[in-house]
């Protein structure tokens, strides 16, 4: 019989299981490699910051979209946080399990469903704010920040438009 966990959050991040490559060794990488790689660690921080308070990435961006934007439908909620309307059901469940937000019928269209922050939901979100989206990324350095911002929304832009014409 395994050991019960120890109380508290789980760490789920990846241990590292080799070193990190040496850049005076190790060839540059292109920057579609670099983009990768760090938006997995922005990821993979993210998930370490929000477990932290008992929400996970997605957790975090649903409380985030209705404190800022009030109560939404949920389609257009899931739209907001940039996943499956699917994928956000499950989420959405669990918050509101938790207390932290409440679903309702839409008088005017009773096939949607609209999501909102319950107070405890918005104190959370509070205590998670800095962790979730906060300052901690460093940001590009001075002069910079418009190259970079146009560089990577053109790479959003171009990975996240509509292909379904191509196929």
């Amino acid at each position: 019989m395994p050991a019960p966990h120890p109380p508290g959050p789980i760490d789920l991040t990846p241990a590292r299981l080799v070193p990190a490559p040496d850049p005076a060794e190790d060839p540059a990488e292109s920057l579609a490699d670099l983009v990768v790689r760090a938006g997995s660690a922005v990821l993979a921080e993210r998930r370490r910051r929000t477990g932290g308070h008992g929400l996970g990435v997605t957790g975090f961006a649903v409380l985030d979209v209705l404190a800022r934007r009030g109560r939404l439908a949920q389609r257009e909620l899931a739209a907001r946080v940039r996943v499956a309307p699917t994928s956000l059901t499950p989420v959405v469940d669990a918050l509101e399990t938790a207390g932290l937000v409440t679903r309702r019928g839409d008088r005017a269209d009773r096939r949607v469903r609209l999501v909102g922050l319950t107070d405890a939901g918005r104190a959370r979100w509070r205590a998670a704010r800095p962790d979730g989206r906060g300052p901690w990324l460093r940001e590009p350095p001075p002069g910079l920040d418009d190259a970079v911002r146009g560089y990577l929304l053109a790479v959003i832009v171009d990975l996240e438009q509509d292909r379904s014409h191509e196929r």
